[in-house]
């Protein structure tokens, strides 16, 4: 198309249709620069518009005829008949009027884009000389500009030009009629008006249009043209008047409801008419609405293409011309979120050229589009699904065409939002779960904001088959890029849970890791349990002391990470059996304390029990029912005698409280021989038990096998008899009943020995005052008769003489009857 009002050198044929002045004859073609009857069907077609007639004073010649193909020539041509009379007659005195062809073959119109008004004004005013040989000619024709078509539109109104070239595309003839009483324009401004109209439909049109600047009454074929009236069938348009009617097919009105948006559009007709001029394919024989509605489409490519990508009707090939015509660089915001958010639909489909299209517009603006888009989603969850959903197809499509772009949209994305809400870090989770990308630009992210971090922690440890090596990458990252002052708490913590000393980790730290999640602390101890790592425990101590109180699953989380069975040191064995005493769950009492490995661990333990139990008398409490479950061994005893040192009154007292119960028989019953002699002494001086030392004391003399002299002294300091406590001689009774009678006899002959008024003799009557003791009596009885027989046997010996017969043997003791059958055999002590 050429635009400048230049001429365009081209070839032209040209033929003559008349008669010869004065002859008697019928018309025939005179001269022809084409070959064979070619001219023929362009010059009789033109003449069946008809003649001038005097009625008809619009009609005066010349008349313009434009034709492209026709039935017996379809190949598409332009061609121009000029209608006219010179005023000459033929041998019976009629007019003899002339039709004169000039014909351009369409590869030269389609290519400079011949418009009629340009054939018009190329016109000779005289009829050009006859070459020598009716060869071809070369013919300068004048190009007519898109704006100048364009003027005559607006000037004819453009509703009324686009309703009548919807009309052609209808497949209708279209009659431009007068208005009454106002004459037409000229044959020069009815070419203007002609080709005006025409240049609102694609210029391959042409090729099967044909227009006349005037027609008669006779029959014809012609499209476009002006006539006084319209004839039946066919559409009457009034020049100057109001639009025709509107087509009757669908894509004739989609056409011309098309036509006027793009114009309402812009409100400028010249690019409409410029873009149609330009439209020179393809060409056909007949009207083709739908291909000039895709002609017609490409005039506002981009904006149809957004339109129905938009309606959800787009088409990959179709984006991908636009994109082609008007990369993104060049599209406002509006238009690139669009065509973006299609390409990356069809990249996350697994089209493989939507993501190679996004992957050629990829740029900084793309990426900052795709950012907005996801911070415009509304919620977090849609916001991160429409994330989840660009990276994917970053990574999956575009990064093979455009290494680089997954980190640039990744790191814009995770430092577009408010790092208080958390939304990067489940981002970052993502990232790395899905697709294994991880970078040292997102972890330091992680590092620096509390939120994120946490976040991240918690989608990282909330599955059950967990990966640590993300928490192991953070945190060897952290050791070498960081303080410890500068770590966050849950990372330094995580360092300890995977193989770092405790030393330095608080109690904040744990909580700020254990926290981070749901029940954090069962995951966490799961982790200890499977790194082997009991030593969390110390740091997470005052979490889990709170959990304690409500949670009975503590107590077995901790039994499998410390088993009792297996050796643990000494600060870890002591917060094991508080949580497991705590919780009542796991064996009894301490009893990771007995396995404890040498006395370095026995003395930590008892280190961290006296840190745990300084200020909690809750815990207190649990630490002595624990201590004193059962029987305390050596190092249970020993436990207790260094806490009771550095807690005198906080710790004793609870620990009296319990010795009392049980050495009073209340609760699970207790041998005072396994208490060591001070606590004794503290149990009798707190709750007014004085029985209770001397007691022990002659119970723990007759477990260490003291002699009878060593009994006797200790019941006279007692106060033997008239003043020993009831308790003592309960104990002192069945201790005779135990051991028989021989050896509180020894013990009394002791007491006599020793002191005045036969105490010994009394205690007998004492021990059987109350028959507190059944069969005492008896038994004790039936010895003394038993020892004052033998005794007068003995006298009765040493009184007879030398010749005297021997007594007889008294009864074998297992033949005898009676009450000490059933009290038991005599076993005297072997005490002196």
């Amino acid at each position: 198309m050429n635009q400048s009002l230049g001429e365009e050198q081209l070839t032209v044929h040209r033929a003559v249709l008349g008669k010869h002045p004065g002859r008697t004859m019928g018309y025939k073609v005179l001269r022809s620069s084409l070959p064979g009857n070619r001219a023929d069907t362009y010059l009789w077609r033109a003449a069946a518009t008809g003649a001038p007639e005097g009625h008809d004073p619009d009609g005066a010649l010349p008349w313009r005829v434009f034709l492209g193909a026709s039935d017996t020539h379809p190949a598409p041509v332009c061609a121009c008949v000029d209608t006219s009379w010179d005023g000459t007659a033929d041998g019976t005195g009629a007019p003899s009027y002339s039709w004169r062809l000039t014909l351009f073959d369409w590869p030269d119109v389609s290519r400079s884009a011949l418009t009629w008004s340009g054939i018009d004004r190329a016109l000779p005013p005289e009829p050009p000389a006859p070459s020598a040989d009716d060869a071809p000619t070369e013919v300068g024709v004048p190009n007519t500009s898109a704006e100048e078509l364009a003027a005559v539109v607006d000037d004819l109104g453009f509703a009324w030009a686009s309703g009548v070239a919807a009309l052609l595309l209808d497949n209708r003839q279209v009659a431009i009629t007068p208005s009454p009483g106002r004459p037409l324009p000229d044959v020069a401004d009815r070419v203007r008006a002609l080709d005006a109209i025409c240049s609102l439909l694609p210029y391959a049109c042409r090729s099967w249009l044909s227009a006349a600047t005037w027609t008669g009454q006779s029959q014809h074929d012609l499209r476009l043209f002006f006539a006084p009236t319209a004839r039946a069938g066919q559409c009457a348009a009034v020049f100057g008047g109001a639009p025709p009617q509107e087509p009757r097919g669908s894509a004739a009105r989609g056409y011309l409801k098309g036509l006027r948006a793009l114009r309402a559009k812009t409100d400028d007709t010249r690019p409409l008419v410029r873009h149609l001029l330009a439209a020179t394919e393809p060409t056909t024989s007949a009207p083709d609405a739908g291909g000039a509605l895709k002609a017609l489409r490409e005039a506002d490519l981009l904006d149809s293409v957004v339109e129905e990508v938009r309606s959800g009707a787009g088409d990959l090939t179709e984006v991908a011309r636009v994109l082609d015509r008007h990369p993104a660089a060049s599209l406002d915001d509006q238009r690139l979120t669009v065509l973006t958010g299609y390409l990356v639909d069809g990249a996350h489909g697994r089209k493989a050229r939507a993501g190679a299209l996004l992957a050629e517009q990829w740029s900084d603006r793309l990426r900052s589009l795709l950012v907005g888009e996801v911070l415009a989603a509304g919620d977090l969850a849609r916001s991160f699904e429409r994330a989840e959903e660009y990276l994917g197809v970053v990574h999956n499509v575009v990064e093979a065409h455009r290494p680089g772009t997954f980190d640039e949209l990744f790191h814009a994305l995770v430092e577009a939002q408010e790092p208080t809400d958390g939304w990067a870090g489940s981002l970052i989770y993502m990232a790395e779960d899905q697709w294994g990308r991880s970078t040292e630009r997102a972890d330091r992210i992680l590092f620096r904001e509390p939120a994120v971090g946490k976040t991240w922690l918690r989608y990282l440890l909330k599955k059950k088959r967990r990966d640590l090596k993300p928490l192991e990458r953070l945190v060897r990252r952290a050791r070498t890029e960081l303080a410890a002052d500068a770590t966050p708490g849950w990372l330094r913590f995580a360092a300890v849970l995977l193989g770092d000393s405790p030393d330095g980790t608080t109690a904040t730290d744990a909580a700020d890791f254990a926290e981070a999640f749901e029940e954090g602390w069962r995951t966490t101890l799961e982790i200890a349990r499977l790194r082997r790592r009991p030593e969390v425990l110390g740091p997470m101590w005052p979490r889990l002391w709170r959990v304690a109180r409500t949670e009975r699953g503590l107590g077995e989380a901790v039994g499998r990470l410390v088993p009792v069975e297996e050796r643990a040191g000494g600060a870890v064995a002591a917060d094991a059996d508080l949580f497991c005493a705590a919780t009542r769950t796991g064996t009894p009492g301490m009893p990771r304390l007995e396995r404890l490995a040498d006395d370095s661990e026995l003395r930590a333990y008892i280190a961290a029990l006296i840190n745990r139990l300084g200020s909690d008398g809750e815990l207190r409490r649990l630490a002595v029912d624990a201590l004193l479950a059962g029987t305390p061994g050596q190092r249970g005893w020993r436990v207790i005698e260094q806490l009771g040192l550095v807690l005198p009154e906080s710790f004793l007292q609870p620990v009296c409280e319990v010795l009392y119960r049980r050495l009073t028989g209340h609760g699970r019953p207790l041998n005072d021989l396994d208490v060591p002699a001070y606590l004794m002494e503290q149990v009798s001086q707190r709750y007014d038990m004085a029985w209770l030392r001397p007691v022990h004391e002659f119970r723990r003399a007759v477990n260490d096998h003291a002699s009878y002299e060593r009994l006797a002294r200790l019941l006279l300091n007692a106060g033997a008899p008239l003043r020993l406590p009831v308790q003592l001689l309960d104990t002192v009774a069945g201790w005779t009943v135990a051991q028989g009678p021989y050896g509180l006899e020894q013990v009394t002959r002791f007491m006599d020995e020793i002191a005045a008024d036969l105490p010994g003799l009394r205690l007998y009557r004492a021990l059987v005052r109350d028959d507190r003791h059944a069969g005492l009596r008896v038994l004790l009885t039936e010895h003394s008769r038993q020892q004052g027989a033998r005794h007068d046997r003995i006298v009765a010996e040493l009184r007879n003489g030398p010749d005297a017969p021997m007594a007889a043997e008294p009864a074998a003791e297992g033949e005898r009857r009676g009450v000490l059958g059933k009290m038991g055999r005599i076993v005297p002590g072997k005490r002196r």
